[in-house]
């Protein structure tokens, strides 16, 4: 759910630095405002309409023992889907200093974390342009709110995550997975503070402090491969940087606070065997990095498999939870929903992976007690207000993350396997991966291509897996407690 803003007022003034990105064109329709969300029937705000963000060009400077943005800068660059009078960002952030549209002082209003934007001459459908915000302040965050909140902060460190939403209280952006994007992202921060953040790090550069001056550190990071915003973050605390060459030519980075345990470490080495392993299985691996970080201790609780850089809060180091956000990488973030409703494409996908690496890492007896401990989960969740009734393939909004969706399409994804046979399966999940690669895909669309790949009619098995609630009769009935399926 959005979090709600004071009405910022109206705003124009004088010309903002930039260059026009596009000349003015004659329009010889109407235009009209672009729409304020992208069409998600769970979060109808989220996202919008009317034009294409192609890439996110993000500067800020960081207060980090404050957990304050100094200032920043972020420009948008577009392509118009229709002719606009006016259109929409998502932006929950702090305050707006200036607008501008083609280097164009643009009107601009914000109510309830959408910033309508009216540009000084229409937009043509076809063109690009560009978009700039200049911003400062500390983003005002629901606390209580793990999953939107988006922005953490704590007088050491500031990292940035949040699902289905997040990005959007410290940048405007069009926020939802079906408008992919790049990023160039630009941080400064006061030593000994660094950053991590998607993508490739392009450059590092410091700076000697002097007087009340403090000394800097600036990072660049560079993020080629179409992103989605809740998949976009950053680390910034003091950190140890690390970059080698994995499997594949794949840059692996780790960015990791000084006082890692050993041991802890020790579960990270294993993410070049998760690639290996997985791109065996899935095909190869989208993207140029993965880079893992990990947060001080907070009520965070969890990981997220940001892109191309996950973060996991301190209590979520554990050999599993890496499988499930390395496996994330084909399977939500490359591959990823088209509307929200379709969240089992990302969370069964990873949680089976877990299994799958259980078996390549440490046997068959491993993957076996894995696939065990999600009949288990499914049957403990389906007693709850979190399981009754939620339906894997239509969880509605409230339940987005509830272990129906997790276990129950783990569970279904083991059904499938065993239906189809090793062969047909995995060739389904290559596919998969290879023809949705960094874009969006619905549950129908995996129904069609898993009939299309194995040649059966699976309307009935997908119904019965996917559209009947998991009640706990139903999951004692399929799933006995000696943990065998019943066939």
């Amino acid at each position: 759910m959005l979090v709600s803003l004071v009405i910022a007022p109206a705003a124009s003034g004088a010309q903002d630095a930039g260059t026009p990105v596009a000349a003015a064109t004659p329009i010889t329709g109407v235009a009209s405002p672009g729409a304020a969300g992208i069409g998600d029937p769970y979060f109808p705000l989220l996202g919008n309409g009317g034009y294409d963000a192609l890439h996110y060009t993000l500067d800020l400077d960081l207060d980090v023992e404050e957990g304050s943005i100094l200032d920043a800068t972020a420009t948008i660059d577009a392509v118009a889907t229709q002719d606009l009078s006016a259109f929409n960002l998502d932006f929950r952030g702090p305050g707006i200093d200036a607008v501008s549209v083609n280097g164009n002082a643009a009107k601009w209003s914000r109510n309830r974390g959408e910033l309508t934007i009216t540009p000084a001459q229409p937009l043509p459908a076809g063109l690009p342009f560009q978009t700039t915000v200049r911003y400062h302040g500390t983003p005002d965050v629901d606390e209580d709110d793990r999953f939107e909140r988006g922005w953490w902060a704590n007088g050491s460190s500031i990292f940035a995550v949040g699902e289905p939403a997040g990005s959007d209280v410290w940048y405007p952006v069009n926020g939802h997975p079906r408008d992919k994007a790049t990023y160039t992202m630009t941080f400064t921060v006061p030593e000994p503070y660094d950053v991590a953040a998607n993508g490739v790090l392009r450059s590092v550069a410091r700076t000697t402090g002097a007087g009340e001056n403090p000394s800097t550190s600036t990072s660049t990071w560079e993020n080629a491969e179409p992103t989605a915003s809740y998949l976009v973050t950053f680390h910034a605390a003091e950190l140890e940087i690390i970059t080698e060459t994995g499997p594949g030519g794949v840059t692996v980075i780790e960015a990791f606070p000084g006082d890692l345990s050993p041991g802890e470490a020790a579960l990270f080495d294993r993410v070049p065997d998760m690639i290996a392993a997985f791109t065996e299985r899935f095909g190869p691996y989208p993207f140029a990095a993965i880079g893992n970080t990990v947060f001080e201790d907070t009520s965070f609780d969890a990981a997220l498999e940001t892109q191309g850089m996950i973060g996991y809060d301190r209590s979520a180091v554990r050999e599993p939870t890496i499988a499930h956000e390395v496996a994330h990488h084909w399977f939500g973030n490359s591959v990823s929903p088209a509307r929200w409703q379709d969240i089992w494409l990302n969370e069964g996908f990873a949680r089976y992976s877990e299994i799958l690496w259980a078996d390549a890492a440490h046997g068959a007896d491993a993957a076996d007690a894995a696939l065990r401990r999600q009949m288990s989960s499914l049957a403990n969740v389906s007693r709850t207000p979190n399981g009754e009734g939620v339906l894997i393939g239509d969880p509605g909004p409230d339940h987005l993350f509830s272990e129906v969706v997790y276990a129950g399409g783990a569970l279904l994804l083991d059904d499938l396997r065993a239906r189809l046979g090793d062969e047909a399966f995995f060739a389904l999940l290559q596919e998969w991966a290879a023809r949705y690669r960094h874009g969006n895909a619905t549950t129908g669309d995996f129904i069609a291509l898993a009939e299309e790949v194995s040649g059966e009619d699976l309307d009935a098995f997908f119904r019965d897996w996917l559209f009947t609630p998991w009640t706990p009769e139903r999951v004692a009935d399929r799933f006995p407690l000696d943990g065998t399926p019943v066939s």
